[in-house]
């Protein structure tokens, strides 16, 4: 994939996130109030930027735990 078609791709998948997050807190609004409507609009952009940063710490730590209890296992079968 070309620089330009992601590049393309991207504004795409942007232009269409905004109108559906908003949308979507307008209905919440009128479900739920206000308030709890701006939480799950801010929860939403909070969950796009901050999770795959999240998975792959999440990721990361299971392959630390998995990597010790080998090594662990390792240890226990050489004595």
């Amino acid at each position: 994939m070309r620089h330009q078609d992601r590049g393309q791709e991207q504004h795409l998948a942007a232009t269409l996130a905004a109108p559906l997050l908003v949308g979507t807190t307008l209905i919440a609004r009128e479900l739920v109030g206000l308030w709890p409507a701006a939480g799950l609009g801010m929860g939403c952009v909070l969950a796009v930027s901050w999770g795959p940063v999240a998975a792959r710490r999440i990721a990361v730590a299971v392959a630390v735990v998995q990597l010790r209890q080998r090594i662990a296992s390792h240890e226990r079968t050489d004595r």
